[in-house]
């Protein structure tokens, strides 16, 4: 069985690697897009944020995952809402600069950079005139609670 990454070998010319039955190798196409990965609007259209996709890279397929493991793009100029939510994740940011908030601090943010969110914090990624989109990695559990928007108060108050 070939390891190698699609970025260093061309594609088997023979068609798909043997893979055992389950798991399986999601070819990276380029620009940051990935083999039989739909690009997905971030969320319903609304004015709570702006020039954001998304990919589910793996826990949407039939994986047994108790977390899932996504890619965002925010377009220069962009950002995502600015919420809250019980669950955690972790960013790592793989393209391009911006900034995220965390509750009221703002911080700058690169290429390699790994973004803890805690539980209820407040915060946001925004690309805020950056030449590239900001891409990155969104670790989450699997099972969650909705986002809930920075203007709508946290539970029991």
């Amino acid at each position: 069985m070939n390891q190698s990454s699609a970025c260093d070998f061309p594609s088997d010319p023979g068609g798909r690697e043997q893979i055992p039955q389950g798991s399986r190798v999601q070819r990276c196409l380029g620009g940051f897009r990935w083999e039989g990965v739909p690009v997905q609007q971030y969320k319903s259209e609304a004015d709570h944020w702006r020039g954001v996709i998304r990919m589910v890279l793996a826990g949407e397929s039939g994986e047994r995952t108790a977390f899932h493991v996504r890619y965002f793009e925010v377009a220069p100029g962009g950002f995502t809402s600015l919420e809250r939510h019980r669950h955690e994740h972790v960013v790592f940011v793989l393209r391009g600069c911006g900034e995220v908030q965390l509750d009221q601090t703002v911080h700058r943010i690169g290429p390699g950079d790994l973004i803890y969110v805690a539980p209820e914090e407040l915060h946001q990624f925004r690309n805020p005139a950056g030449a590239e989109p900001l891409g990155f990695l969104c670790i989450v559990d699997a099972v969650r609670d909705r986002p809930r928007l920075a203007d709508v108060p946290l539970p029991g108050c």
